[in-house]
């Protein structure tokens, strides 16, 4: 009966066209009532919210773009194909995204959190309180590494402020933190009901928010890397203590159908557009690891594996040229993580690494790469001979950066671009490919905005965002 509630729920919500952009005037309208726009119930926001997240925020436009930029893929048709090429990267790439966090996403969390605290519509929902909280860190995490300084302050005032003033990314993070910190007292406090099965990640299970909360913390921490690497490091290591244990732990939405309206947005991607192919790039990183994933994960052309050069591919909507994902890989159901047990391993390795705790690095690096190879199901002996190769335990005494972030790019692929793409800019790691330039160092502001909010800062792609310089 769960299985058959969660496709019901998640069938409706995509069918409703959540998702395609609207004026600023529809978006007020999208799941209210127009004589008092929040008078939805908790139980009927707490699915949307989370779907919304993972197909629309972290599945779609943002992904697909950020999968190029890092050249997890190569765009070899459309849109996709003209970023590839750096031909149009330009203030349209990222509307509906954009429309999505704030007139959906956000401001359906910000409900949630209204109605279930102190003096709310549903007062002392705080599992559902809790859990929006750290839904809306992430979604803000998503905006301001992607577009730098964004509404945040005066942002989801409706129509009482539709130019609202654009923070600081340093300003952003700040508050994502405490947003968080406010998620885990939350969490911890008795609950008037818990939502249950509308949660379509821990299924209202506070505890695991609260690994889930620590987890994005240390994720966030840890973006501060090149602002204060002795002190981000510190606390990437004190919120790890309390994040993910194991595999079974991530944060990871999966819950997608069969159904036509309620498929992973990547396969749908694959079969509607198939704009991505395999990249160059990744597929040499793991062909000259002697990674074993690359065999569950990338598809032939005539029997072979055909990857797509960034830059200089040729079009190829109908797959004839280049690979695809694998179609055992990438399929309708597939799992889309938010954030794993391997990141956390791979963020305590690097947090070690600052700090010149070699022994522990080394030892974080090698149970993060352990358990992103379990989390792809690759066969035990297979994992223990990659373990076993020099050119992957190189020994605690050789363990660099490079080692660390060219396995976390890899446990990304093919759903988590984002945050590879954070990384490189942060890192610079991996070595990218595309001859025509580097990727852009953020996204640009979307024309919607841009023309109705005169706040917009003058940005451009060029621009790096605050911790990336």
């Amino acid at each position: 009966m769960k299985v058959i509630h969660k496709i019901l729920i998640i069938t409706c919500i995509l069918s409703l066209g959540i998702f395609h952009s609207c004026s600023d005037d529809k978006f007020d309208e999208i799941g209210t009532n127009p004589n008092s726009p929040t008078e939805v119930p908790i139980k009927l926001l707490m699915p949307q919210v989370g779907v919304e997240t993972a197909f629309a925020v972290a599945g779609t436009d943002l992904a697909w773009y950020s999968s190029v930029f890092v050249e997890h893929t190569t765009g070899v048709h459309g849109q996709l194909e003209t970023a590839d090429k750096r031909t149009a990267i330009n203030s349209t790439i990222g509307n509906n995204s954009w429309n999505t966090l704030y007139a959906g996403a956000l401001n359906d969390l910000n409900i949630i959190i209204n109605r279930g605290s102190d003096g709310g519509a549903e007062e002392g929902h705080w599992n559902a309180v809790g859990i929006a909280k750290v839904l809306t860190a992430y979604n803000y995490s998503v905006a301001t590494d992607l577009w730098g300084e964004v509404p945040f302050d005066e942002a989801l005032q409706g129509s009482e402020n539709r130019t609202p003033i654009f923070d600081s990314q340093e300003n952003v993070y700040t508050g994502m933190q405490l947003i968080l910190d406010d998620a885990i007292a939350d969490l911890q406090k008795e609950s008037v009901t818990n939502v249950g099965t509308n949660d379509f990640y821990y299924e209202g299970d506070s505890e695991q928010w609260i690994k889930a909360a620590y987890a994005l913390k240390a994720r966030f921490y840890n973006h501060l890397s090149r602002k204060d690497p002795a002190g981000s490091a510190t606390n990437v290591l004190s919120a790890v203590a309390n994040a993910f244990v194991t595999n079974e732990d991530g944060m990871i939405f999966n819950s997608f159908t069969t159904d036509a309206t309620g498929e992973h947005p990547w396969y749908q991607e694959q079969n509607d557009r198939s704009h991505h192919a395999i990249s160059t790039t990744i597929y040499d990183l793991i062909n000259d690891l002697g990674d074993p994933r690359g065999d569950l994960w990338f598809g032939t052309v005539g029997g072979v594996v055909v990857p797509a050069p960034n830059g200089t591919a040729v079009t190829d909507q109908g797959g004839n040229i280049y690979s695809r994902a694998s179609r055992d890989y990438l399929t309708a159901t597939s799992p889309l993580p938010i954030i794993t047990y391997d990141e956390i391993k791979f963020l305590e390795a690097e947090a070690q690494l600052r700090l010149e705790n070699d022994t522990e690095a080394y030892a974080a690096y090698l149970d993060g790469i352990e358990a992103a190879l379990e989390r792809a199901e690759v066969e035990e002996d297979d994992i223990t001979a990659y373990l076993a190769r020099g050119t992957v335990s190189v020994g605690e005494g050789n363990l660099t950066l490079e080692n660390i972030i060219n396995q976390k790019y890899i446990a990304f692929w093919l759903f988590q671009p984002i945050e590879a793409y954070n990384d490189y800019r942060r890192t610079e790691i991996p070595s990218l490919n595309n001859p025509v330039s580097a990727p852009p160092n953020r996204f640009p502001y979307p024309q919607d905005e841009v023309a109705a909010n005169p706040n917009v800062p003058d940005r451009t792609i060029q621009n790096k965002v605050w911790w990336a310089e």
